[in-house]
């Protein structure tokens, strides 16, 4: 594969209890790919820093440096913000988990 070739992933992504396929290339963010694929993907600001696009990564990777959004611990528990998440394998994830983030991130400072 040369440089100016980019790898093509499939993605299963569930929303909503529905399952929809598209493809995705590795220089692409998912969010980006599905909004192609008119996939209704919930997202805000589209920089990592808020957790609107939120998903659980089921099966495969995502590269994601720009997740502010996300606690170290919690991405490698498969969260990811879909805004800034590029595949790095083919991917299979749930959309929709911002209430669980945001849970997992701050639920133990509710009383």
């Amino acid at each position: 594969m040369s440089d100016t070739t980019s790898a093509i992933y499939a993605i299963t992504l569930e929303l909503d209890g529905q399952r929809h396929h598209f493809q995705c290339r590795d220089n692409q963010t998912v969010l980006s790919a599905a909004e192609e694929a008119e996939v209704p993907v919930p997202s805000s600001c589209c920089a990592g820093v808020c957790t609107t696009c939120a998903a659980r990564i089921q099966e495969g990777e995502v590269h994601q440096p720009d997740a502010m959004g996300v606690k170290e611990d919690l991405r490698n528990e498969g969260f990811a913000l879909l805004c800034v998440s590029f595949p790095r394998s083919d991917l299979m994830a749930v959309a929709g988990q911002e209430d669980a983030l945001y849970q997992a991130q701050f639920g133990q400072y509710q009383s």
